[in-house]
């Protein structure tokens, strides 16, 4: 399954269908939205499914798994193919504004996101011990 998906993903990319991509692996799907929105600084409203553990959909670390921005135009298509292809998918979001949101959690600023990504190193060095 892992192949299988990062063949599809590599397909999407060389066929021009997607804006941007990120495995899931170090983090999960929260770290990676996270970085995403911080490398394009545009926000995201995501809506988790009620179906699974939240936990393991927010921060599991799956190999083989991948979130793909594509525009809004190529969304259902992209999709359409994965399912042909074997590789389960699912429309989670939308992209657009300032403001990382997850649905029934919360929401961030990218500004205030970016400044406890980028910050909490310094501030830790600059703790006395």
């Amino acid at each position: 399954m892992e192949r299988r998906n990062g063949d599809f993903v590599r397909t999407l990319i060389s066929e021009g269908l997607i804006d941007t991509v990120h495995d899931v692996s170090d983090g999960g799907l929260m770290v990676a939205l996270a970085e995403m929105a911080l490398a394009s600084g545009i926000g995201a409203k995501i809506d988790p499914p009620v179906f699974q553990a939240p936990l393991a959909w927010a921060f599991g670390e799956d190999q083989g798994r991948y979130v793909i921005a594509a525009p809004a135009a190529a969304a259902d298509a992209v999709i359409a193919q994965a399912w042909v292809t074997g590789v389960p998918a699912a429309q989670i979001g939308v992209t657009g504004g300032t403001e990382l949101t997850l649905t029934g959690a919360g929401t961030i600023s990218l500004e205030t996101l970016r400044s406890a990504h980028e910050g909490w190193l310094p501030g830790l060095m600059s703790t006395p011990a």
